[in-house]
């Protein structure tokens, strides 16, 4: 990864920091991003590879391309882009409003799509192995209460994935996707602290623990190495086994 340039958005914190971190250890030069100005993910990050920091709002096409212009100025080139920023804005279904629902598809769906865009304009032909990663989620395939337009976004993040992969496939542009189950974020830290939440979610995993961010960033390195050359248009769910699971009669989780 030494030679490789990405850029990774929403990256400050959470599934983003941890996809930044891997490919930081790695020896990738990165290019991290939020809505809002860093955190201190910059000076961390600068401790392990040359890394700079882009703040723009990527539910905007202005966003768009703000990110991928500044990105390509600092970085020389970008060889892998991954699309990570997103947002939850769910609530009950008879509670959704058009507000909320465009917060959701702006940033989970079109901002995907167009940051896409904007580094396929970008990418030279003495480039090699390009790629784009985008995160999706277990929602992607499989639903969840009350979750109706995250789940919505995250299934056209499914989509966008393989539309993407066979339209780009003549550029040689590999485009995959990673599915996170649930994992410890500053996101989902208030939910599964909550009451027995961490306990009773954990026994539901095959793997018996909650995954964590650098789960994501280890599968997001493989993806774009040559290792990963020969695969395209495809979905890596890392949720320790929950989508292969089924309903059971094993005691222990009773």
């Amino acid at each position: 990864m030494e030679n490789q340039c990405v850029c990774i958005t929403g990256s400050t914190h959470g599934i983003g920091y941890g996809i930044a971190e891997a490919f930081a250890k790695k020896g990738a030069k990165i290019v991290i991003n939020s809505h809002e100005k860093d955190n201190g993910a910059l000076d961390k990050l600068s401790q392990l590879t040359e890394c700079y920091f882009v703040q723009s709002d990527l539910s905007t096409i202005d966003g768009n391309k703000k990110l991928i212009e500044e990105a390509n100025t600092k970085l020389g080139k970008i060889d892998t882009l991954i699309n990570n920023a997103g947002t939850f804005q769910d609530t009950d279904f008879e509670s959704i409003n058009e507000e909320n629902f465009n917060k959701t598809f702006n940033l989970n769906v079109r901002g995907y799509m167009f940051t896409s865009q904007e580094f396929v304009k970008q990418i030279s032909n003495n480039q090699n192995n390009t790629s784009i990663i985008c995160i999706g989620s277990s929602n992607s395939l499989a639903a969840e209460k009350n979750s109706v337009m995250y789940d919505t976004s995250k299934g056209a993040v499914l989509m966008m994935i393989k539309s993407m992969a066979i339209s780009l496939a003549s550029k040689n542009i590999r485009v995959n996707g990673i599915g996170p189950g649930i994992l410890e974020t500053p996101l989902t830290s208030e939910g599964l602290n909550k009451g027995n939440n961490k306990k009773v979610i954990t026994s539901q995993i095959p793997l018996g623990r909650i995954g964590e961010p650098a789960d994501i960033g280890g599968a997001a390195v493989f993806l774009a190495s040559d290792e990963a050359k020969y695969i395209t248009g495809q979905m890596l769910y890392v949720d320790g086994g929950i989508l292969a699971n089924q309903l059971n009669w094993d005691e222990s989780l009773l």
